[in-house]
């Protein structure tokens, strides 16, 4: 799934947060974090895919009040 997203025949990449930290790709333009992340750090990673090279990106994070 990940060789197909990178190589652009997918345009969705649903991922875990270990899988999300290994994406180096600069054409991700969204990020949904249905989740709360644990930490900043791992937040920092996950919404860092996008936007990369100077490029804009948007990141949505779902949350309630158990988060």
């Amino acid at each position: 799934a990940l060789d197909l997203f990178k190589a652009g025949k997918s345009k969705v990449l649903i991922a875990t947060d270990g899988v999300a930290r290994g994406i180096d790709t600069n054409d991700i333009s969204h990020v949904i974090n249905y989740q709360t992340p644990q930490s900043v750090d791992s937040y920092l990673h996950r919404i860092g895919r996008t936007g990369r090279a100077g490029r804009q990106g948007v990141a949505y994070t779902f949350f309630d009040q158990l988060d």
